[in-house]
């Protein structure tokens, strides 16, 4: 007897790259969104960082539940790996990007904070 695609327990690893790629995606509409925000009003600068934050969030969030929707088992893991790996990729990029990257206490921090929301996220997604 042949077992079901869905009967199988284990890591979707299609599921967790889409999530990834996705909560990119969107991260980038955000801020092209945020970035006309400020241009066109008054709205001053001093909000990026907050912002910044923010909108990577949502992104780990709805990207974490979209990718978790159709599948039955293991949602946190898959929402949690999403938003690790999330926020691994931004830190390696800072490597890149900015000369003083810090890989101490604060990246564990974010990467801590990143599954938590995305376990979060992969939870809701699996019982909605």
């Amino acid at each position: 007897m042949k077992t079901s695609l869905k009967s199988k327990k284990g890591l979707n690893y299609i599921k967790i790259i889409k999530g990834v790629v996705n909560a990119y995606l969107l991260t980038l509409f955000f801020f092209l969104l945020l970035g006309g925000v400020l241009y066109f009003t008054k709205i001053t600068e001093s909000i990026i960082p907050h912002s910044v934050i923010a909108l990577s969030a949502i992104s780990i969030v709805v990207s974490g539940v979209n990718a978790t929707r159709d599948i039955e088992y293991m949602g946190w893991l898959h929402g949690g790996l999403i938003g690790i790996l999330y926020v691994a990729i931004l830190l390696i990029a800072g490597l890149f990007i900015g000369p003083a990257a810090n890989f101490g206490f604060q990246a564990m921090i974010d990467l801590a904070l990143g599954f938590a929301v995305g376990a979060v996220a992969g939870a809701l997604g699996v019982n909605l």
